[in-house]
């Protein structure tokens, strides 16, 4: 019944194609283990080549080394390379400025697609390249759920996509969508198969968790016994619906573009904007934003303010948005940009502390301060390679040439150029994001507009071995 059930979401979601190279999120615990298996069975079939990502994102010490190991084994079994990457996320949540929920997500991505670029760089077609990720229907229906809770719209409404497009021109999928979590438990006691079980998931302590423990159990003993199967007809519902819309708005916001100039700046007919229905004018404006760079954070008070300023009585306003990103009105053009700021201007007044700690002292300061925006490094595995580091390092924008190691390249470089497109940065962003430089290697690179983004590198990241930390601490506001 299982595999009945994903091979028809395969075929009706055109998920796979004979001879797609497919990269398996595996993680140890059930759905992952069902997902894995069930793509096996269908390797013959589909001429699949199959490889497996495990991230350990050391969170549970102990228990999330057990997972890789139980990953690991199970991809020699059955005669499939097993990728890992060992990431510290609450670490690197801090490093972002992002959650670790948040976090764990986007390191889980960056691994799925740093072994895709492996695949391509071998000659591998990126269409070619699938990366298989284990939501089920219980996922979908927890997700609608929290949504709702929120105050979500029709996108909202749509949950979880079956398939979406990822980095290098690859495809994410998801061939468990329409599995409940009961049948995936089945499916796993009937092969044999004890999954690896993360407890954290049976505490209420999480929004979802309690979701998932208690909203969902109390609607099904006391409205609705199906209430899972009804989102995921509430999603697909919606889905059709979000998707004629959405076709709408980009006819749309085609006829209304009166100036792209290098994507910076998108200016559209304010009068056109203004006769256009509610549903079809906020997604034409989402869509030029998009097209920018402000994906998310766009919340419904920010598009009220924007209605209310391109039906305002007044010929010019504005409203300001997340990351510096603007609307702005002015006679019968309506404009979306990121706020023009100097590029030199980002580097100056911003006072880049340094301070050289011995690792007990760097330790305590973990532990005692939080906030703020800082980097760490291990001192001397830079003093081995750069003289008077303190006095060569320099707070700036990027320039040609400019190289970086991110978190998970062990060895190597990356051009800063190459790591934005790896990241998604539009280009009308890249130019605002300040580096921490050693002549032309990046130590440390984050977006001060925001403050939400940063890294810095893997290359002279402290380790257990490191004796002595070199700090950076500097203040992000303009």
């Amino acid at each position: 019944m299982v595999k009945k059930t994903i091979k028809n979401t395969i075929l009706k979601n055109d998920l796979l194609s004979k001879g797609d190279h497919v990269i398996v999120g595996l993680s140890g615990g059930p759905d992952s283990v069902c997902l894995f298996f069930s793509l096996l069975e269908l390797k013959s079939e589909f001429e699949l080549s199959i490889i497996s990502m495990h991230v350990n994102h050391m969170l549970r010490p102990g228990d999330a080394e057990k997972d890789q190991a139980y990953a690991e084994t199970l991809c020699k079994d059955a005669g499939i390379t097993c990728k890992v990457s060992v990431l510290d996320c609450v670490k690197i949540a801090g490093e972002r400025g992002i959650t670790t929920e948040e976090a764990g997500r986007d390191i889980r991505y960056e691994a799925f697609y740093q072994a895709a670029k492996e695949l391509i760089d071998a000659g591998v077609k990126p269409e070619q390249i699938k990366i298989a990720v284990a939501q089920n229907k219980n996922d979908l229906a927890e997700t609608m759920l929290m949504r709702i809770i929120r105050g979500t719209g029709v996108n909202g409404l749509s949950g979880i996509e079956y398939k979406r497009g990822g980095a290098y021109g690859t495809t994410v999928i998801r061939p468990l969508l329409d599995l409940a979590r009961e049948d995936i438990e089945n499916y796993c006691k009937q092969k044999g198969i004890t999954p690896r079980i993360d407890l954290s998931n049976r505490q209420p302590i999480y929004t979802r968790n309690k979701v998932r423990l208690t909203l969902i159990p109390y609607i099904e003993e006391h409205f609705n016994e199906n209430i899972v199967d009804a989102l995921a007809r509430l999603s697909q519902s919606a889905k059709e619906d979000n998707g004629y819309l959405w076709k709408q708005a980009q006819f749309a916001y085609n006829s209304l573009i009166k100036v792209v100039p290098e994507s910076i700046r998108i200016v559209l007919d304010r009068n056109g904007l203004k006769k256009m229905d509610p549903a079809i004018r906020r997604r034409v404006v989402l869509l030029a934003f998009r097209d920018i760079g402000l994906v998310r954070d766009i919340q419904s008070p920010h598009l009220m303010m924007i209605d209310d300023v391109l039906f305002g009585g007044s010929a010019s306003g504005k409203v300001n948005l997340p990351g510096n990103y603007m609307f702005s009105v002015s006679y019968d053009e309506a404009a979306v940009y990121l706020e023009n700021i100097e590029n030199e201007d980002l580097a100056e007044n911003r006072n880049l502390k340094t301070r050289i700690l011995a690792i007990e002292e760097y330790k305590a300061v973990q532990q005692s301060e939080g906030g703020g925006l800082s980097a760490a490094f291990d001192y001397r595995e830079l003093s081995e390679t750069y003289s008077d580091v303190i006095k060569r390092l320099a707070l700036r924008t990027r320039r040609q040439g400019d190289y970086f190691t991110p978190k998970g390249m062990k060895t190597g470089r990356k051009k800063v150029q190459d790591y934005f497109v790896d990241r998604k940065i539009p280009k009308g962003k890249r130019e605002y994001y300040l580096l921490v430089v050693l002549g032309n290697e990046v130590l440390w690179i984050f977006d001060p507009l925001s403050g939400r983004y940063n890294e810095s590198s893997e290359k002279y990241g402290v380790t257990d071995k490191t004796k002595e930390v070199l700090m950076l601490e500097i203040d992000i506001r303009p």
